[in-house]
Parts: C-alpha cells; structure tokens; sequence
C-alpha cells in the first residue's frame, strides 16, 4: 500500500501562517504522511493539497488547471491571507469550495485533514460540487458537547428566530437534519428556555444588519454564559467575526464561500 502524500504552496514564511502551517506539518509527521513544501512543477502528485493564499490571483489559473489535471481527485484547500478579504465577493472564484481564514484556523481544520489522510470521513470527503450550505454544515461536526446523557440523546436548540428577522426555514431543516445525524435530537426554538440548559445553540442569522446580531449574540450569551453556541452568517467580514466572538459566539460559519 502507497503511503499517502501531501503538498503545500505558498508563502510559508508569512507570519500570518505560522499556526496553520505548524500544525499541520507536525499532524501529518504523526501520521506518517510526507509532504512537500513548494514542490517543482512536474513533481506534484498528492494525496492533499494546502495552499497558503496571500492575496489575491497569487497562484497562476494555468498552474492550478495542470495541478488539478495530475491530481484530478485530490482536495485543494486554501488557507487565505488578510489581504484576501472580500476577494470571493468581488475577484475570480476559487476553483475548490473548501477554504477557511487564516485568523479562522483551529484544530478542527487539522483533525478535518488527518480524517481525509487516515480514511475517515472528514470535510474533504464532500464532493468538489459541494454547496455552501452543505460546507458550513460539516464545519459544525465537531461539538464539544457530548451527545448522549444516560443513555438518551441530548437535545440542541436551533433558533428559529435570531436578530430582527425571520430566519431561512429551509436552512434550519438542513441544520436539523445535520444534528440528527450527529446523534443529537433537534428542536426547534422560537423563544429561549428560561431555565439554564447545557444544550448547545444554533442560529441562522439570515440576513439580519450586522449590529442587530451583535445586539442578539449579547443578549443570548447573557443569558446562556456556558453553552455552545454556533452563528451561521452569509458572509461576515474579518471585522464583524471578531466583534461576534468577543460578544461570545463559539463558532461563526460562513454560508456564502
């Protein structure tokens, strides 16, 4: 059996990617995969692709099609730089539907990686076609929340109403769906419990002004100070990300990418 491999672009060095970049190499040293750094052209079939993106159109679309033409299965996935901000809404899509931030990276998107790379089921087992909605879903798999409690299945509250207005139903079936699958039993909740709960939240935050969910994430974790708490936002900037998780939001995911 071929050991699986692993290849990594970009500007390494760019401080902005020290804990990605550290993380990951050191992850796939325990597991045994080998990967290298900038690889010549020629020279770079793989098992995973990371690229570490600093601004925008830095990797050459000819390059990108020749990668993808000796690696036609492998999963691209970029870690994207401060000056990529804005860049999906206004520049040339990416040609992968996996991405996160590099302020965004955490031991999820490492776990993500080493799922992939050990043949389990990971992020990276979603099709190339994957879809927005079905992207933020998977990055909600990992709760921190055990889901049993004596032997029945704990419950998790989906908000059906946060900020000013109504939320996407058809979105919060698809969270549903995806916490039944988790082992979790979903209800859905238009006003809060008044007891405290140990149940984690979720919320689609729709279309709401981005101070109104600042307004909504205070009032919430006021009230829930422990509780996991998870926010789905079309697509927050840097800015607004970093005011939701000082208000106290655990997780924030992106639906538009």
């Amino acid at each position: 059996m071929i050991a699986p491999s692993a290849i990594i672009k970009g500007r390494t060095e760019r401080g902005e990617f020290n804990a990605p970049l550290q993380q990951t190499t050191e992850m796939l040293k325990i597991i045994g995969v080998q990967y290298r750094i900038n690889p010549a052209a020629g020279d770079e079939p793989a098992d995973f692709a990371l690229f570490f993106q600093s601004y925008p159109y830095e990797f050459a679309p000819e390059d990108l099609v020749h990668l993808r033409h000796n690696n036609p299965f492998t999963p691209f996935f970029y870690v994207l730089g401060v000056c990529c901000e804005g860049m999906l809404r206004t520049a040339q899509p990416l040609d992968s539907p996996f991405y996160c931030y590099a302020h965004e990276w955490s031991g999820r998107e490492t776990e993500q990686i080493r799922r992939f790379l050990t043949d389990q089921p990971s992020l990276f087992s979603l099709p190339q076609t994957a879809e927005n909605d079905e992207i933020a879903l998977w990055r909600d798999k990992n709760s921190r929340f055990n889901n049993t409690v004596a032997g029945s299945l704990l419950p998790s509250l989906i908000l059906t109403h946060f900020g000013p207005f109504g939320n996407d139903s058809a979105m919060n079936l698809l969270i549903a769906d995806e916490q039944r699958e988790l082992g979790f039993a979903p209800e859905f909740c238009r006003r809060l419990p008044s007891a405290i709960c140990p149940f984690p939240i979720l919320a689609d935050a729709d279309d709401s002004p981005p101070e109104k969910i600042l307004e909504s994430i205070q009032r919430l974790r006021r009230q829930f100070a422990d509780n996991d708490f998870a926010v789905y936002i079309d697509s927050p900037r840097i800015n607004e990300k970093n005011d939701y998780t000082r208000a106290g939001v655990t997780r924030i995911l992106p639906k538009i990418r």
